[in-house]
């Protein structure tokens, strides 16, 4: 069999792994999660971006919990922390950058105090990408996995940033958790 060919053979099982599908012998088996790390990114080590993290991860695990009320309350202190972070006093290299995307962020965070789940869950996502950019100009307090799921969205994929390696997918929540890859770690140099 050629390279190709078993790419494609992986691309198709990892898809199809993660479909969703409920019965209860592919809930315990068959929902696999992959935990191998394909990159490590290093980041500064920033005990100034803490708030901001904590917050953030407050919201993952709101939406991970299919929680629409607590993930919108949630994201009034995220939007407060990601305001309120002083980029004069980054060590990042590129000041202007990390101003632009703390102003996107805080505006994705604004919108996840939405009512709507959906409408909450895309804005976490565009908040995440913005977040990796964030904390890789301003550093982080702690190492942080980027996971990916490639069936959100129609199958165009989606991020989020998590504590541990283990998957619990927020894009979905309940319906498919555990569908996803750490496709990242930031590490924070000591």
């Amino acid at each position: 069999m050629t390279k190709t060919g078993l790419f494609s053979l992986a691309l198709a099982f990892a898809l199809i792994s993660c479909s969703g599908s409920k019965t209860e012998e592919s809930q315990d088996s068959s929902e696999m999660q992959e935990t191998e790390v394909s990159q490590t990114t290093s980041v500064s080590n920033n005990s100034g971006t803490l708030g901001i993290i904590d917050a953030y991860l407050a919201v993952k695990d709101a939406l991970v919990a299919d929680n629409s009320s607590d993930a919108a309350e949630k994201s009034k202190a995220l939007t407060e922390a990601l305001n309120a972070y002083d980029i004069a006093s980054s060590q990042g290299e590129d000041i202007e950058e990390l101003e632009r995307v703390q102003t996107e962020a805080a505006q994705f965070a604004s919108n996840i105090a939405s009512d709507d789940i959906a409408v909450q869950r895309e804005s976490f996502q565009a908040l995440s990408v913005l977040m990796k950019d964030f904390l890789k100009i301003a550093g982080a307090d702690r190492t942080l996995y980027h996971q990916y799921c490639p069936m959100y969205k129609n199958n165009t994929g989606g991020m989020w940033l998590s504590a541990s390696s283990d998957i619990k997918n927020p894009l979905f929540g309940s319906s498919m958790l555990n569908c996803g890859a750490v496709e990242d770690t930031l590490t924070v140099n000591l």
